[in-house]
């Protein structure tokens, strides 16, 4: 892929902001990296590339935090150094020659790379003969989860199409009357041995694995899912078990990933699943930043593969379903009696590879297909080329396919066997 640079813009917010925010213990778990993601736009008439920093700049006035810099346990929005940079790149050749855009270390070139933990927030706005568009950016996970995120999104393309109108919905920052400690704090479980550790983050860079692991896109149907969610309801499971699209796809990916990589029956697997907080804790879906703590379920792999995919949904609900309002509470508790220590989120001790377990994030009831830059819906929403061995990833299929994408992270070996087998219901 033929990549070229032009310029880069440091975009601000239209409006003068001066502000510090405080990072919260939510804040604080979350791993100090980027995720690169990417909007693809295969159909003409996208807005110009001034449009989109126009409302780009606008949305930053909403989303202050975007446009600061992580300083001394804060997020610090200062004019003179704060905005987001805007690479401006044309690539040769029609971007539907490349699409799917299967994921590979090429798309490294689609997107910016951060170093360390500024910029918050970078953008490449990718341009092809044809006229279509590759949006790819890079955000601190340690500003927002994926639901703030993607309501950015929302609110970034409501002001390139219409930079003069107020935003449907607001995003809500008012974090010091909505993640407030009990008083006295009551830290009912043992938070500083699940969310973070006492080991210290490995010294140094990761060892370069992206040669060993492949990236790998499965598509599975409605029909397929129905039949994965009919065989989770049978007469095996409890009176009035419903299990949801995601636990039945992630028990049946659990359930192959495991055969796929040979692993011992008596070995003990689990699955990193990520638990939105807001509906928890009766918080508003517009409330940005991190409200995400992890789920656990776990059994041995003989379990697993023995007692078929209701078995493993009903794991995920329950281990889910433990952590509820109570537990969220709990947290912010946990993080007000240690407020003035340092932490290690404990998903950032260990390898680059998380064989036995899984860890998954799923983007099924996130809008993206709602960004809308001039021309309609993307064509896809993706993450970028991860060279990190077992991580899971559901997104909506592409609408001319149809069903849930899977993104799956394994080594090569594995992943081969996984394709072969990930279609077989047993």
């Amino acid at each position: 892929m033929d990549v070229k640079h032009h310029r880069c813009t440091l975009v601000k917010p239209a409006e003068s902001l001066r502000r510090k925010f405080r990072l919260n213990i939510f804040d604080k778990k979350a791993s100090d990296l980027h995720i690169a993601v990417l909007f693809l736009y295969n159909k003409p008439g996208t807005s110009p590339n001034s449009q989109i920093m126009l409302g780009l700049s606008k949305a930053l006035s909403y989303y202050p935090q975007l446009a600061g810099r992580l300083s001394d346990g804060h997020f610090v929005v200062d004019d003179d150094d704060c905005g987001v940079p805007v690479f401006e790149t044309t690539v040769t050749g029609q971007l539907d020659d490349f699409l799917p855009l299967e994921p590979s270390p090429s798309l490294y070139d689609l997107h910016p790379h951060p170093e360390g933990s500024n910029p918050m927030l970078m953008v490449q706005l990718n341009r092809f003969d044809c006229g279509g568009l590759v949006i790819g950016l890079c955000a601190s996970h340690k500003v927002a989860d994926g639901q703030a995120m993607s309501n950015f999104f929302l609110s970034w393309s409501q002001l390139v199409r219409s930079p003069e109108t107020e935003l449907d919905r607001r995003p809500i920052h008012d974090q010091e009357s909505l993640l407030v400690p009990r008083n006295p704090p009551v830290c009912s479980h043992p938070h500083e041995r699940i969310e973070f550790s006492d080991s210290p983050p490995p010294a140094g860079d990761t060892a370069d694995v992206s040669d060993k692991i492949h990236n790998l896109v499965v598509n599975y149907s409605w029909e397929f899912v129905n039949e994965l969610k009919k065989r989770a309801s049978s007469a095996t499971s409890p009176a009035g078990f419903q299990p949801s699209t995601f636990a039945c796809l992630l028990s049946h990916v659990w359930r192959k990933v495991s055969i796929a990589r040979g692993l011992r029956d008596d070995e003990v697997t689990s699955v990193r699943v990520l638990v939105n907080g807001r509906p928890r804790l009766g918080i508003a879906p517009e409330f940005f930043g991190n409200v995400v703590l992890d789920a656990y379920p776990k059994t041995t792999v003989e379990e697993l593969v023995k007692e078929g995919v209701g078995y493993g949904a009903r794991l995920i609900k329950e281990a889910v379903g433990k952590v509820d309002g109570d537990y969220f509470q709990s947290f912010i508790d946990f993080g007000e009696v240690n407020k003035e220590k340092e932490l290690v989120p404990s998903q950032d001790v260990g390898d680059n590879f998380l064989s036995p377990n899984l860890e998954v994030d799923s983007w099924l009831g996130f809008r993206f297909h709602e960004v809308d830059m001039g021309a309609g819906a993307p064509y896809a929403f993706r993450p970028s080329w991860i060279p990190m061995e077992g991580l899971v990833i559901f997104v909506p299929a592409p609408s001319e396919k149809g069903g849930v994408d899977l993104i799956i992270t394994l080594f090569k070996e594995h992943a081969e066997m996984f394709k072969k087998i990930a279609h077989f219901i047993d």
